[in-house]
């Protein structure tokens, strides 16, 4: 069993196919990466193929053009990446098993994240009561019992499990600081033509909490079967490839995405590094470079999936924000302003009109997304 153990938390990985010969790590030239410091989803279209998401980057980079963050190119020895100034970079892994993450350490909701590879996730609740008996009647400690059950095997169950498989023992001792994305809930899931058939891939639209601060982003993983299940412990387990996410609190999404999407679009191995990782492990490795070169490919798909969102999913987010900020919006019908009031305050104001200078303000009728859309401002001018 321990044999079986090391086997599959090494081999790399769902991007290639089959387990082959894992690097230990990079040549003596390159350091080993360490540690730096539910509702149901709603229709939405089919997030076009990777070819014609990168024939929108034109259209795409006028927008993106109009950066609300300064980028600067960091140098990570083997790998570059543009992130904002000031925003710590956190690594981990190594070829394959490479993670990143980029984090405003002044408000850590802002933040995009990068995971080769998650495993091993479970399929079912029966193979997961299989390791606890064998374990319970003597057998060896099987590393990943703490991991989730992913069912069904899609990526937006990763995402509702984050904060499961952050808190997991493999998880603690590979990323301690792995985004928990706690009171996950998906807005909207949509499939997506990806170069990596053996799986299921989909860009995940999620709301979140973070330091109990309401939070959004766009989600993109691969998740497939992995060891089969073999009516016995250590089998039965599931891999996610190609993790990726950009995310920042609910009121400031809409304005970082673009520069947060860019981020992932830069991210780039060194030619040595990859040659390397080449001549380490050819077939696996191949696969690896390849999930590398195809970060620009994610970045588009991403940003052409938040511009072709369901609106309406702009307004349920807006309104769970309000919700845990204590926070109701209000509008004037003969301006069109909007003002955020706090919670409980328009029952008041509706009973005493004539005391206020605003006096005919209502609620945001409930499928208005212009109104929802709208910059609120203070209530201090309804008085």
């Amino acid at each position: 069993m321990k044999g079986l153990v090391a086997a599959v938390l090494v081999c790399a990985l769902v991007l290639v196919g089959g387990c082959q010969k894992a690097p230990v790590g990079p040549p003596k030239t390159y350091p080993r990466a360490e540690v730096t410091v539910s509702p149901t989803p709603t229709e939405a279209p089919r997030v076009q193929s990777l070819a014609d998401a990168l024939r929108s980057h034109n259209s795409t980079a006028a927008a993106r053009s109009q950066s609300r963050l300064k980028l600067v190119k960091y140098d990570g020895a083997f790998f570059t990446v543009k992130k904002p100034v000031g925003w710590e970079v956190i690594t981990a892994g190594a070829y394959g098993t490479f993670a990143f993450i980029l984090r405003d350490p002044k408000n850590p909701t802002r933040q995009v994240f990068y995971l080769g590879e998650i495993s091993p996730l479970y399929m079912s609740q029966k193979q997961k009561s299989i390791d606890r008996d064998y374990m319970n009647a003597g057998g060896y400690k099987i590393a990943w019992y703490d991991m989730p059950v992913i069912s069904p095997l899609v990526p937006s169950r990763l995402f509702l499990n984050f904060h499961k498989i952050a808190a997991s023992e493999i998880a603690r001792g590979f990323m301690p600081k792995l985004p928990r994305l706690r009171d996950f809930a998906v807005l909207s899931e949509v499939p997506v033509d990806s170069p990596f058939k053996i799986g299921k891939t989909t860009l995940t639209r999620g709301f979140f909490v973070q330091n109990g601060m309401p939070c959004e982003g766009q989600f993109l993983a691969t998740v497939a079967p992995y060891m089969p299940a073999m009516n016995g412990p250590g089998g039965g387990t599931a891999i996610a490839a190609r993790v990726v996410g950009i995310a920042a609190p609910v009121s400031e999404f809409r304005d970082l995405e673009g520069d947060l999407a860019t981020c992932v679009e830069s991210f780039q191995f060194s030619s040595s590094y990859v040659q390397a990782g080449i001549a380490q492990s050819k077939e696996n490795f191949k696969g690896v470079m390849k999930a590398g070169q195809t970060l620009r490919e994610t970045s588009e798909i991403i940003t052409d999936g938040w511009e072709s969102r369901n609106k309406s999913d702009d307004v349920i987010s807006q309104k769970r924000s309000d919700a845990m900020l204590g926070y109701e919006r209000l509008y004037d019908p003969a301006t069109g302003d909007v003002y955020q009031v706090e919670g409980g305050f328009y029952e008041q104001y509706d009973a005493n009109r004539g005391s206020y200078k605003l006096d005919d303000l209502r609620p945001l009728p409930e499928g208005d997304y212009t109104l929802w859309d709208a910059r609120p401002l203070g209530g201090g001018a309804i008085k």
